[in-house]
């Protein structure tokens, strides 16, 4: 087991956003979380990549394990470089053949990415500019997880192609949000719902989902006229 979140309670107003909420992710794993907006997904993933602290339950990381995170709204020291912002953690004291191959993997990477100017400092670049750096940063850097919040914005579907494939390819654990369902089709194999503060998993893809969900409500609404109808009888006896 990579991570185990158990009874995740969070609440910012009156209204609780995580409302013991667990959930297990294995190696391999490829996760999609879904919902609507302000229904704390983004809360989630922050907790789960150790971030933001939960007011309630547990979140226990496998030993040594390492967390990659892509935040919706990337911070960055604004006088870094493009690359010296996705080689941080590559130490000087590392080996030059380790950090030339690192290098040329984040600039490979930058590349597919659309970011071609290496030194340009981070501050000069747009939003969308620095999602992609921080994209970068994710990908570049070993981990056995994935954390990533809104992957496919400010790309274009080129570039969610290629992300799309490396993300198949990734061998760790992927956890991430995206409004994108046909990037969630193709790349999730797990699907988890977070409405009303509770999580409900499905272990399936997207459109495998929309099933598995459709057959719940009609469940759902089944049990719901058994009972009303034998309210009705006991109103009438």
């Amino acid at each position: 087991m990579l991570l185990s979140a158990e009874h995740l309670n969070k609440q910012y107003t009156e209204r609780p956003l995580l409302r013991d909420v667990t959930l297990h992710i294995r190696e391999g794993e490829k996760i999609g979380v879904i919902g609507v907006n302000g229904t704390g997904k983004t809360t989630l993933l922050k907790i789960l990549a150790g971030l933001e602290e939960p007011d309630g339950g547990t979140v226990t990381r496998g030993r040594g394990i390492r967390i990659g995170y892509l935040p919706q709204n990337p911070d960055f020291d604004e006088e870094e470089t493009v690359l010296g912002q996705v080689l941080r953690g590559v130490t000087d004291a590392s080996a030059a053949e380790e950090r030339e191959t690192r290098e040329f993997e984040a600039k490979t990477i930058l590349t597919r990415l659309g970011i071609t100017d290496f030194d340009a400092p981070v501050g000069r670049l747009s939003g969308g500019q620095k999602k992609r750096v921080a994209m970068a940063c994710a990908l570049a850097t070993p981990t056995e997880l994935l954390i990533l919040d809104e992957p496919t914005n400010h790309i274009d579907n080129e570039t969610v192609d290629w992300l799309e494939s490396a993300l198949v390819r990734y061998r760790g654990a992927l956890l991430m949000v995206t409004h994108d369902r046909y990037f969630l089709e193709r790349v999730v194999n797990r699907i988890v719902e977070l409405e009303n503060g509770e999580l409900t998993a499905y272990p399936a893809n997207y459109g495998r989902y929309l099933e598995l969900k459709a057959e719940r409500e009609e469940m759902r609404a089944a049990s719901e006229r058994k009972r009303q109808a034998l309210l009705k009888k006991e109103l009438e006896w």
